[in-house]
């Protein structure tokens, strides 16, 4: 592995560089389809709250185990309810590190110390990982600023947690790369002299490459010679700082003259660097957490600056550059505040093929729900089946789910909905967009929920009668349903 050394602090290349152990090199495919980032891995990054679990609900309790652990210092007590916290809503853990560390702010020095203790018994016991706890910090790093407005001692506080979470190897010691400038000149004269020696090695290191960059960047918007761009990349060997270029190519684009020709200038910049494995995944996920922590301030200059980034992030999706569970756990984060989620939102909305893969629960079955409603509205089977196969792959719950509620709600209206729902399930059928077992499973979870369907429509039985009578029929059920088909 490349590293450079300066001023004692090693900086190796940027974390997820080298994620490919032993085989192919991680730009041999676009880095949306790449697994894994320092982020965490797309299954990670997609999860949501249960159900039954609420955003607000999980937060009050996090901050009540909070509260006692400031006043007891009690750390197994405190470590087994946040275990069994995570145990019910496993993909909150980044949001409890937000909370535990926030908390901490508001209090005295004395409590920057506990929250790390705790922070090391929550991630030694296995309960929150490293990528969970850079998810914390990014969440902090880019809203420190408004922190700081009720908290002045935010700057020096969040960075001594941090020194306490590197010297507790929680995180790595390279993550100082992706400290803000701002925020490093702002904690850095009241951080222990040790650490305020390091802070100041990347601080120093962090306003070279942003010069360098941006001379390069002002080159190539007017050239759009991305070798040249390369060529600085490689001569400087600042791997771990080349998300800050992501972002100063993004906001450049911006004040363009023509906004379309910027976006394009910067879609072909990032895809040839990331070829050149000059970019990773990592880098571009940075690049946007930051560009998106800035969006108000940007507005001040350019009021646009939101409907650019907008059409930027879609494009990065489509190019496969930044992958949909990234945007949503941002989304869940609330990274960027109001105009963040609404970039968000109105970036995936434009990518539906790319979206509609990454669904989670409620995601999905507001939008099988929604299907459906168009279909009875419209008869046009093609349309459906095209939106089946954006939602494609489907697991098997997921095709029994879409089954069930088209009988169902077709039920719920009337015979000829009913009927337009069997036509629909036979042109899936032989379309090859589902097929017969999703179909049995489909009547199945239909039979298990009869109880419920039969209390606002009595007939509910013998409808669903019908609709097996013409499946077996049509050949897209098995004879032998209810029993298993014959081998």
């Amino acid at each position: 592995m490349e590293t450079r050394n300066s001023g004692g602090l090693i900086v190796p290349e940027a974390p997820g560089d080298h994620l490919a152990q032993g085989g192919a090199s991680p730009y041999s495919v676009r880095p949306a389809r790449l697994n894994s980032s320092t982020f965490g891995d797309d299954d990670e990054l997609g999860r949501e709250l249960p159900p039954h679990w609420t955003l607000r609900r999980f937060q009050e309790a996090v901050k009540g185990a909070l509260s006692e652990y400031f006043t007891s210092l009690v750390i197994d007590e405190t470590t087994r309810r946040m275990r069994d916290l995570l145990t019910d809503c496993p993909s909150e853990a980044d949001e409890l590190g937000v909370l535990a560390i926030r908390t901490a702010l508001d209090c005295d020095e004395s409590a920057w110390q506990s929250v790390g203790a705790l922070l090391h018994n929550l991630h030694k016991s296995g309960i929150i990982d490293n990528s969970a706890m850079i998810r914390s910090f990014e969440k902090l790093f880019v809203t420190w600023e408004d922190i700081a407005i009720d908290v002045p001692a935010a700057p020096q506080a969040l960075l001594s947690i941090l020194h306490g979470c590197i010297l507790a190897e929680v995180v790595d010691r390279a993550f100082l790369s992706k400290v803000p400038e701002n925020l490093l000149n702002a904690g850095q004269k009241k951080s222990k002299p040790e650490f305020a020696e390091m802070l100041e090695v990347v601080s120093v290191d962090l306003r070279q490459f942003k010069q360098q960059a941006s001379r390069c960047l002002e080159e190539y918007f007017v050239t759009l010679n991305a070798d040249e761009v390369k060529t600085c990349l490689r001569e400087l060997r600042m791997r771990s700082y080349h998300h800050e270029l992501v972002k100063r190519a993004i906001t450049r684009s911006f004040s363009e003259a023509n906004s379309e020709s910027g976006k394009d200038a910067v879609i072909l910049l990032l895809t040839q660097l990331t070829a050149a494995e000059l970019l990773s995944k990592d880098d571009l996920q940075w690049g946007l957490t930051r560009l998106l922590g800035q969006l108000d301030d940007l507005e001040l200059d350019c009021p646009r600056c939101s409907e650019y980034s907008t059409d930027l992030i879609a494009c990065m999706v489509a190019e496969e550059l930044v992958s949909v569970p990234f945007l949503r756990r941002c989304c869940m984060l609330r990274i960027g505040g109001v105009t963040g989620l609404r970039v968000l939102d109105g970036a995936m909305r434009r990518t539906p093929e790319f979206t509609k893969k990454h669904f989670g629960t409620s995601q999905f079955k507001t939008e099988v729900q929604t299907m459906i409603l168009e279909y009875f509205n419209s008869g046009d089977e093609s349309e459906f089946g095209r939106c089946v196969r954006e939602l494609q792959p489907l697991s098997p719950g997921q095709s029994a789910e879409l089954i069930r509620k088209l009988m169902a709600f077709s039920i719920e209206r009337s015979g000829h909905e009913c009927e337009m729902a069997l036509k629909l399930l036979i042109w899936l059928c032989r379309h090859e967009e589902l097929d017969a077992g999703a179909m049995a499973r489909g009547i199945d979870e239909l039979y298990d929920k009869m109880p419920d369907l039969l209390l606002d429509v009595p007939d509910a039985e013998d409808m669903a009668r019908a609709f097996v009578v013409e499946a077996k029929k049509a050949k897209i059920l098995h004879k032998e349903w209810p029993d298993p088909p014959e081998e």
